[in-house]
């Protein structure tokens, strides 16, 4: 006969993780709002201000992810949401993640 307890807490523990990543979505959302009514709202003039420490900020945390054990779909996830930012900025978007 199959361990009941043991299969529950397996069940219990899925949908805790289930529930951790949906509030990890909506928290991801609400952040994705924000920044993109941020970037909306620049004035022209500071978007090449913005650009610049955007692009060091995201080759330093690319070189940590790269130094990382983060899954694949991590990195993917950042370069994908990387280029989209550049994209909103108004930047040059598919140069970096080839450099590396």
């Amino acid at each position: 006969m199959p361990d009941t307890h043991s299969e529950e807490e397996e069940m219990s523990n899925l949908v805790r993780l289930s529930e951790q990543i949906s509030e990890l979505q909506g928290s991801l959302l609400a952040m994705e709002c924000f920044l993109n009514s941020l970037t909306e709202a620049l004035p022209a003039d500071s978007r090449p201000v913005v650009q610049a420490f955007y692009a060091s900020e995201s080759e330093a945390f690319r070189a940590a992810l790269m130094r990382s054990t983060a899954p694949e779909a991590t990195v993917n996830a950042f370069e994908r949401d990387v280029q989209r930012a550049l994209r909103l900025l108004g930047g040059p978007v598919g140069a970096s993640a080839a450099e590396d």
